[in-house]
């Protein structure tokens, strides 16, 4: 086997391949990258049995042939090397050169037999959309998926297609994040994504409009984009039924830029990211947002004019939670829905449903709601 391909191109490929490498593991062969060389092509595979990245690119091919190498080291060698033409050859079993104009490693291999081979995918529906919105979905959803172990059905992104739209929800619980967009299908189906393939899977892609094919087997989902492949198991618990939690009406709605909302709420967190509580009380009365929090540290208040409709409220939320909604919107203006104290409180557009944050209160004690 010797092959011989540019420093960068290799290792712009061995830093997204690298990202289906499993970090723990007793089998050796996980944590390498199976390269084979064939038709002035390299094939680049990882696989942590849960996900597997195939990557394909350009070489000039001398003999072909099929290594495995410990992928940490493998893409440290090569993001050390001088940005030039590596050459890789292999003359004897297990056995592995790396030469670079003065440079010259040789490196032991791991047993390719070991590598697991990717499944054969014969996908039963596939659709197509840009990568920069599909990578925008997952931005605006994954921060609300579960990552309590105890809730399999919610350690992933649910993906509901109907009517030519796709629907992105991540739910952990106390919080629920839902991101709708349009699509040129027709496809009528569901399908859960773990959390890690998607977190992946966003790392790979580019900010452009080049399509991104997804295609769904009855247990797999199959992610390609030009000459990358990323095929993932599917969550088979049952999702939560999460439009059931979705409130019909609301008592109160108040409406406020989206940066002066976020710029309070982040300025109250200071007093309550280091504290037990991470409790900020809203008191909406007559077209004023009072915040307050108060903690063993000392306490803020801040009050903020709004657009009320409905009753005056009083209720608490979670810092953090308001804030990972909102620093991902991209709106000028957004409106606030509430009802009971107990009730869930609801961040949508003034236009459109193209997104919807849902977000439970924290119960106050009688001494906060004073």
């Amino acid at each position: 086997m010797r092959f011989t391909i540019d420093q960068k191109e290799l290792l712009k490929s061995l830093t997204i391949v690298q990202r289906g490498v499993s970090s723990k593991t007793t089998l050796p062969a996980l944590k390498g990258i199976y390269v084979e060389a064939v038709d002035q092509y390299l094939k680049l595979v990882a696989t942590d049995l849960d996900i597997g990245i195939e990557h394909f690119t350009r070489a000039n091919i001398e003999e072909e042939g099929v290594f495995v190498a410990d992928a940490r080291l493998l893409l440290n060698i090569v993001r050390k090397m001088p940005s030039r033409p590596i050459t890789f050859h292999m003359p004897e079993h297990r056995q592995l050169t790396i030469t670079c104009d003065h440079i010259a490693y040789s490196l032991h291999l791991l047993e390719r037999e070991e590598f697991p081979e990717l499944p054969i995918v014969n996908p039963e529906t596939s659709f197509q959309l840009p990568q920069d919105l599909f990578k925008a979905m997952v931005g605006q959803t994954i921060f609300c998926a579960s990552q309590d172990e105890s809730k399999p059905s919610l350690l992933g992104l649910r993906c509901e297609m109907s009517q030519g739209f796709l629907e992105m929800v991540g739910v952990d619980g106390f919080r629920l994040a839902l991101r709708r967009c349009a699509i040129e299908s027709e496809l009528e189906t569901s399908f859960t994504v773990p959390v890690k393939t998607m977190s992946e899977l966003v790392q790979i892609l580019d900010e452009n409009e080049r399509p991104l094919q997804v295609s769904l087997t009855d247990k797999q989902v199959v992610f390609a984009v030009e000459n990358t492949t990323l095929i993932s198991r599917r969550i088979d618990k049952p999702f939560i039924q999460f439009r059931d939690i979705l409130p019909k009406a609301h008592e109160t709605v108040i409406r406020m830029p989206k940066e002066t909302l976020y710029a309070s709420v982040d300025r109250a967190s200071l007093l309550v990211r280091d504290g037990k509580s991470s409790l900020i009380k809203w008191v909406i009365r007559d077209g004023e947002l009072s915040l307050t929090a108060r903690t063993e540290m000392g306490q803020v208040h801040e009050e903020i004019p709004v657009q009320q409709d409905g009753v005056n409220k009083e209720i608490a939320f979670n810092a953090r939670y308001f804030i990972e909604a909102l620093r991902v919107i991209d709106e000028e203006e957004i409106d606030i829905k509430l009802n009971q104290m107990n009730n869930p409180g609801i961040i949508e557009p003034v236009e459109g449903n193209q997104w919807l944050y849902l977000i439970l209160p924290v119960r106050m004690t009688a001494t906060e709601e004073v």
